[in-house]
């Protein structure tokens, strides 16, 4: 990454983007609920290889993706001349940069580049948010090609041989094929309300599994809940 010397005004704008970067996570993850890694589950507390199995936004993707990586090249760069361990979350690399790019002269190699990178990776953040229509996933045609829909859109026709489908149908479709699996509490927080319409925290998750409704496994150093379970006792009273 390249880019000219961090003047003030520049300085000012990365500052604001930093600030702006803890929110627009929070607002990605939850734009991201069709992007998470699930796995199935299996007799005995084990789950296979977590893979994505279930419909996405890869636009929340993408742009989750690109700000975490600016912000970690930054983030290793500016440790070099503070001698202070960067931290690893998105979020905790904004603001390792807030608390020490104020004493980092603009001409200094660590930041160049900073800006426009920083500004233009959270002014695209911003874009898929407030994008109001985005395609997702809905699974496979008889024919074999993807099928996308557009949230609350009923029907879709088929790309590769024209062929009509319900979005309801195919909702209940993939839900047959999700109940086996399982993710974490974050996870599943974030898919479910495709599938029941209703949203669920993770907190929720944790809370039903303290009060012995569900049953968790750890798997990868991971607690992980079976969907099926989460959505019975989802429907069964929301907690």
């Amino acid at each position: 990454m390249t880019g000219g010397h961090l003047d003030q005004t520049r300085r000012d704008e990365v500052m604001r983007a930093l600030a702006a970067v803890p929110g627009l996570l929070v607002e990605l993850d939850t734009t991201l609920a069709r992007s998470d890694a699930i796995g199935v589950a299996k007799a005995g507390g084990a789950a296979a290889t977590r893979q994505r199995a279930l419909p996405y936004h890869k636009g929340a993707s993408d742009a989750h993706d690109a700000l975490a990586r600016v912000l970690r090249y930054y983030a290793l760069r500016v440790a070099v001349l503070t001698r202070r361990q960067a931290p690893r979350a998105p979020r905790d690399h904004a603001v390792y940069l807030r608390a020490h790019l104020p004493r980092i002269p603009g001409d200094a190699p660590a930041l160049a580049g900073i800006h426009p990178a920083l500004p233009s990776a959270v002014d695209a953040a911003r874009a898929i948010i407030d994008r109001p229509a985005e395609r997702f996933c809905i699974g496979l045609c008889d024919c074999g090609a993807r099928l996308y829909a557009i949230e609350e859109q009923s029907e879709v026709s088929c790309a590769g041989c024209g062929r009509e489908h319900s979005v309801a149908e195919r909702r209940t479709v993939l839900l047959s094929q999700a109940r086996d699996m399982v993710g974490t509490a974050v996870e599943l927080a974030r898919i479910l309300p495709w599938f029941s319409g209703k949203p669920v925290t993770a907190n929720a998750i944790r809370q039903w599994a303290a009060r012995g409704k569900l049953t968790g496994r750890v798997v990868g150093g991971e607690t992980v809940y079976r969907i099926g379970d989460v959505l019975r006792v989802h429907e069964a009273g929301r907690g």
